[in-house]
């Protein structure tokens, strides 16, 4: 696995060269630094990868399947706005790239001029993703992911990372990328009106738990604007959504993907992951107690059914009711082990016997419309 570090440098490079281009003549050793750093980075990359995908999704970049969530930075910004000018929403680099090609390319990209007739690009493809052909015989199944996933594509290993190092105790350092994650996810939610209509799609037979978190934060986040939570809080209670199912990754593999019936004892295992989940959380700087309580609390039911057993009566926390809707709608809606997802009316219809004892009447009322009314838009064509 390529480090993000790397990746991220990569981006950084990138700019940098063409912002050199922009100032230095071409045989100026000051723009030379730049592309022989940019250059050993692409060959390494393309010889491990075959294909270096860099994609401009909303307002970062995605780096094969990674977001570069960092945009502070005052190169990466110049040149995803340059990109963006340039109709450029995604740029693949393929294995066999010299040197020559590189600069001529940097210097396209800071020039903004390209010469049909005089360019021919060997191993550079650009354009826009949905208009994206990659080289002839090749697949196209990058592109179609980035294009179903949207700002989701990619941030599967940085939340990967992120739920590793809370449960080996080193979450402090690295939570600020799960809000990083929110962030974007909420930019998109703005930006984006079809963004449910495709993340409700997306499904994933490698890494349930991490897509499944994905999913649950995006859905809960457009519950909490839909009914006028205020931003900084929204972002707070995306955040917990994010991180509700952390406990389930120290739930065995072999349990959690077990085809057909589990046993009781196998239950008992997976009925452990919120307690499990918020002691964890405890030990981290989240910004607030939030998603130790959402985790804590997003498998009990309105009627107090459910688990993990608790002897009060009180309310759940709101964020907590919101997420345990998203959760079983994406879990009915997704492919699992013992049985194969359902469709949007068995699940919704499967959903609506919960309004009341399950779920709290008002937020799945609320949920209800999205849903609706997300699958009755008409714009975004089937994948």
């Amino acid at each position: 696995m390529i480090e993000r570090g790397y990746l991220f440098g990569t981006i950084l490079n990138l700019a940098q060269a063409v912002q050199a281009a922009q100032v230095y003549p071409e045989h100026h050793s000051r723009l030379h630094i730049h592309l022989d750093r940019l250059y050993g980075k692409v060959l390494r990359l393309t010889t491990a990868l075959g294909t270096l995908h860099v994609g401009v999704i909303g307002d970062h970049f995605v780096i094969d399947e990674t977001p570069f969530l960092n945009m502070n930075r005052l190169f990466p910004r110049k040149l995803h706005k340059k990109l963006l000018t340039l109709g450029m929403e995604k740029i693949s680099f393929r294995e066999g790239i010299t040197f020559g090609e590189l600069k001529q390319f940097v210097h396209f990209l800071a020039s903004g001029k390209e010469d049909p007739q005089q360019r021919k690009w060997e191993c550079i493809s650009y354009g826009a993703i949905h208009t994206f052909e990659g080289p002839p015989g090749a697949s196209n199944e990058l592109v179609l992911s980035l294009q179903r996933s949207h700002v989701l594509g990619g941030a599967t290993r940085v939340l990967q990372d992120l739920m590793r190092s809370i449960l080996e105790g080193n979450g402090k350092q690295t939570s600020r990328d799960g809000k990083d994650i929110v962030t974007n996810v909420l930019s998109s939610l703005r930006q984006d009106d079809f963004l449910i209509h495709r993340l409700l799609r997306i499904q994933s037979h490698d890494d349930y738990t991490v897509t499944h978190s994905l999913n649950v934060c995006a859905l809960v986040m457009s519950q909490a604007l839909r009914i006028g939570i205020p931003e900084n809080s929204v972002r707070e209670i995306g955040l917990a959504a994010l991180l509700h199912d952390i406990g389930k990754e120290a739930v065995p593999q072999e349990i959690l993907r077990k085809p057909g019936k589990i046993s009781a004892d196998d239950f008992a295992r997976i009925a452990d992951h919120p307690v499990h989940g918020a002691n964890q959380l405890r030990k981290v700087d989240c910004g607030s107690i939030l998603p130790v309580i959402v985790c804590f609390e997003h498998h009990m039911k309105y009627d107090r059914t459910g688990y993990p057993k608790v002897n009060y009566r009180e309310a759940l926390n709101v964020a907590s009711y919101m997420t345990q809707i998203a959760d079983v709608y994406d879990a009915l809606r997704t492919n699992r082990p013992y049985r194969k997802e359902l469709c949007l009316e068995d699940a919704l219809a499967i959903m609506r016997r919960g309004k009341g004892t399950e779920f709290e009447p008002v937020l799945f009322e609320n949920f209800l419309s999205m849903i609706t009314e997300a699958h009755c838009r008409k714009a975004v064509p089937e994948e």
